[in-house]
């Protein structure tokens, strides 16, 4: 059963208003949180009733026609089917939507606050599909969008950088361990366990491609190795090493781009939760292991 999230703000766009070509909205059951709008509405469809997620413009980095484009290529070509079926999507008030399937399935997060003793089996399955995903072939992708934190910290990002006594050998670490960035693999670019859902203990679904293209395999993998504020898991190295196992299972990565790609990410994620001393305090935790190299 998919959880249900209460609305926690205002819509841009209300998605009522839209002049949809192949659905009519009945009600709206869900309001996930993302970075664009997203709702989960009973729709009806032809004669059917079905669940969909609209997916609507608010974030500026929204890339709504990546996300289409790639769906496709890989639905199209049966490369990966763990994917929503895209029913329509366009413009409404200059603000891109979308329409997709619902897939069924919950987020490992919640699946673990249940039952945290499938940690192991799950991480090393979540792995696994990461690995899956990039064995992809690569056709005629596009570059996949690169963030800003993709590369290391600096003045300009974070002014008050020159003070952060904490994490000054890091932040050195990777200007002297910075690398050429071969993009090679065809990657998803926001596998991170918000965007993985599960059903029966296995991935049941992947969602949100628009960072999908071709990029770097070590920072697809860091990016859903990387612990975010408030989660229960990668918080430790056992439990990166058990992805790291599932995802070796599969395909090789290079250990020291790795390394350089998870050491940003820990230290961007720093840098950007300055008042949550908690979280703070587990980055350095796991800053210093990875120094040590126990990945």
């Amino acid at each position: 059963m998919s959880k249900i999230y209460e609305k926690y703000r205002d819509l841009i766009t209300n998605p009522f208003d839209i002049k949809y070509k192949n659905i009519e909205i009945k009600e709206i059951i869900s309001y996930p949180p993302a970075g664009n709008d997203v709702v989960e509405c009973l729709c009806k469809i032809g004669k059917d009733a079905r669940n969909v997620f609209i997916k609507i413009e608010r974030s500026k980095v929204c890339d709504f026609a990546t996300e289409i484009k790639n769906l496709n290529y890989l639905k199209n070509n049966s490369y990966y089917s763990k994917i929503p079926n895209i029913y329509e999507s366009g413009i409404y008030n200059n603000k891109q939507y979308i329409v997709l399937s619902k897939i069924e399935g919950e987020r490992l997060s919640d699946i673990l606050i249940k039952n945290d003793n499938l940690r192991k089996e799950l991480l090393y399955k979540y792995g696994q599909e990461l690995a899956t995903i990039h064995r992809i072939p690569i056709s005629n992708q596009k570059i996949a969008k690169q963030r800003t934190i993709n590369s290391y910290p600096n003045k300009t990002m974070y002014t008050t950088l020159s003070k952060e006594n904490n994490i000054k050998e890091y932040i050195k670490f990777l200007e002297d361990n910075d690398f050429k960035k071969e993009l090679t693999t065809f990657i998803h670019g926001d596998f991170h366990y918000a965007n993985v859902l599960w059903l029966n203990n296995d991935i049941n679904g992947v969602i949100d491609w628009e960072y999908s293209g071709i990029g770097l395999r070590e920072q697809d993998i860091a990016w859903a190795c990387t612990l975010r504020p408030g989660q229960k898991f990668m918080d430790t190295m056992e439990d990166i090493q058990t992805f790291l196992k599932g995802y070796s299972e599969k395909e090789k990565f290079d250990i020291e781009k790795l390394r350089w790609c998870l050491i940003n990410s820990y230290c961007h994620f720093y840098l950007m939760n300055e008042n949550n001393e908690d979280y703070k305090n587990k980055l350095l935790i796991l800053l210093r292991n990875c120094m040590e190299e126990k990945i």
